[in-house]
Parts: C-alpha cells; structure tokens; sequence
C-alpha cells in the first residue's frame, strides 16, 4: 500500500469510530485537510465517490472493502 493510500485508509478508519469527527466531514469535508493530511481533491472523493473510486484512490490495494455511511442524524 502506498503512503497516500495508508494516509486515506488511516482517516477512514478514524471516521469510521469518531461521530464527532464524522459530523464535522459531513458539513464541511475541506476543513479537515489539514487534521487528516488529505487534498481537497482526496477529501471530496471520500466525501461523494462511489466505492470504485474509492478503492481505486486506495491504488487497489484495499484488502477489505469498506465504506463509511451517513444515515440519518447521529445522537
């Protein structure tokens, strides 16, 4: 995995366990490129891209498919 894929999958895992940092991703995905050392360009893929994308952004290299989803309001 390359560095750029592990710095994605890194924020995707932190997304997948922290609803506060998912709500701030949620309303503004760019504020975050400095905290998750993502592009603006990485951050609007994870943001609206469908899986392919993703898991092509990921150089193919994802051994587990996995997705973050925003359903609803969170508590």
């Amino acid at each position: 995995m390359s560095k750029r894929s592990e710095i994605i999958a890194d924020f995707m895992a932190k997304l997948s366990v922290d609803p506060a940092l998912r709500r701030r991703f949620k309303d503004d995905p760019s504020s975050l490129k400095d905290e998750s050392g993502l592009s603006d360009e990485e951050l609007e893929l994870l943001a609206g891209g469908g899986p392919d994308q993703v898991l092509e952004a990921l150089g193919g290299d994802a051994t587990v498919n996995c997705c973050v989803l925003f359903t609803g309001e969170e508590s």
